[in-house]
C-alpha cells in the first residue's frame, strides 16, 4: 500500500500525450475536438499539427499546446520530431494521419504506447496498438472516427464531449471597415477548394450570385491564389461588379475569420472556410458530393448553423436552392 505522501504525489503525474493530425484545416478541425473527452487533471495533451495550422488551433475558444511540422521536408522535420520526442517523453502518442517516418520514429523512441489507426503499411511495422477502420465506407462522422482511436487507446471516464471545434465569435472587426462591410449586411461565397470532392460549377455559383445580388445582397468572395481554378470564369463576370467585394487572397486567417463570423450566411463547398464558418457559429450552407467517401456523414462541418445541400451525381446541380 502506497503512503499517503507517495499516493498524492502518484495520483499528481499526468500522463503525457501527444496527438498527431497532419492534415488539411477541415481534417484537422473534424480531429481537434476528440481530446475533450479527457480530463485534464490526468492528461497533458500536445499536439502535432501540419507547418502553418497551429493558427487554426490558435483560434479555438479551448486552449491547445502543439508543434507543427512539415510534411513538405521529411528529412528535417523527423530530426525536429526527434527532439520533441526526447523533450516530451510521451507515454502515449495517437496518429491520427500522418506520413510513414513519423511512425517511424515513434518507434525509434520506443513510446510505450503507439496507437491509430492500422491502414497503410507503416502502421503494422511501427505502431502497437493501432484499431482498423474502415472510413472509406463514411458510416460516421471524422470526429467519431477519431473519438474511437481515443476510446480504444484510453478509456476515458469523462462523458463531456463538445460536437464540434468551437471559435470564439471575434470582437475584432477591423477588416470589416477596411473592406466597407457592414456586420450581417453581406453573404459570403467561397466556391474554391482542394479538388478532393465533386464542387458546384462556375456557372452554377454565378447564376445564384446574380441571385443574390438580385435579392438586394451584398455578396463577398473569398478565396486565394491556389483557387483560382474555381473563381476564373466568376471573375470575369463579377470582379468590377459594385454589389461584390472580391477578397481572393487579401485575407490571413484571422481575417477571414473575422469575415465569417459576421456573415449573414457562408456557401462554400467540402472545404476548410465551411468547417471554420461552422465553427464560429455562422450559419453555413455547405455543399456536398452524394459520392460515399465524400459524403456529408464523414466530411460535413459542425456548428450550430449548417446545412447541407447535397449535389445531384451527374448534373452537380442543387435542385430548389434558390
Amino acid at each position: 500500500m502506497l503512503l499517503p505522501s507517495v499516493r498524492r504525489l502518484h495520483l499528481s503525474v499526468k500522463r503525457k500525450v501527444l496527438f498527431i493530425r497532419l492534415d488539411k484545416i477541415g481534417d484537422l478541425i473534424c480531429t481537434l475536438p476528440a481530446d475533450q473527452v479527457l480530463d485534464e487533471n490526468f492528461y497533458d495533451i500536445t499536439w502535432v499539427v501540419q507547418k502553418g495550422l497551429g493558427l487554426v488551433v490558435d483560434l479555438g475558444a479551448k486552449k491547445r499546446k502543439y508543434f507543427e511540422l512539415d510534411k513538405a521536408t521529411p528529412k528535417k522535420s523527423a530530426r525536429r520530431l526527434k527532439e520533441l520526442l526526447k523533450l516530451l517523453a510521451p507515454d502515449l502518442v495517437i496518429s491520427f494521419q500522418c506520413p510513414w517516418w513519423v511512425n517511424f520514429e515513434l518507434y525509434l523512441a520506443d513510446v510505450p504506447i503507439r496507437a491509430g489507426r492500422r491502414s497503410q503499411w507503416h502502421s503494422f511495422l511501427f505502431l502497437n496498438h493501432a484499431i482498423r477502420q474502415k472510413r472509406s465506407r463514411a458510416e460516421k462522422h471524422e470526429l467519431e472516427y477519431n473519438l474511437d482511436l481515443v476510446y480504444h487507446t484510453l478509456n476515458p471516464k469523462q462523458t463531456k464531449l463538445f460536437h464540434y471545434f468551437e471559435i470564439t465569435k471575434p470582437s475584432n472587426t477591423e477588416v470589416l471597415k477596411k473592406y466597407n462591410l457592414s456586420e450581417n449586411k453581406y453573404v459570403v461565397v467561397h466556391p474554391g477548394m482542394q479538388g478532393s470532392a465533386l464542387n458546384w460549377p462556375q456557372a452554377e455559383y454565378i447564376k445564384y450570385i446574380y441571385h443574390l445580388i438580385a435579392q438586394g445582397h451584398h455578396v463577398v468572395v473569398t478565396g486565394t491564389d491556389q483557387d483560382e481554378y474555381y473563381l476564373s470564369e466568376i471573375k470575369k463576370e463579377f470582379f468590377s461588379s459594385q454589389h461584390i467585394s472580391w477578397l481572393q487572397s487579401q485575407l490571413n486567417l484571422k481575417e477571414l475569420v473575422q469575415v465569417l463570423a459576421y456573415a449573414e450566411w457562408v456557401v462554400a463547398p467540402s472545404t476548410g472556410v465551411a468547417h471554420l464558418a461552422a465553427s464560429v457559429g455562422s450559419p453555413v450552407k455547405a455543399i456536398f458530393s452524394p459520392l460515399r467517401a465524400q459524403h456529408p456523414l464523414r466530411w460535413s462541418p459542425r456548428g450550430p448553423h449548417v446545412e447541407i445541400l447535397m449535389l445531384d451525381e451527374n448534373s452537380l446541380k442543387l435542385e430548389g436552392f434558390y
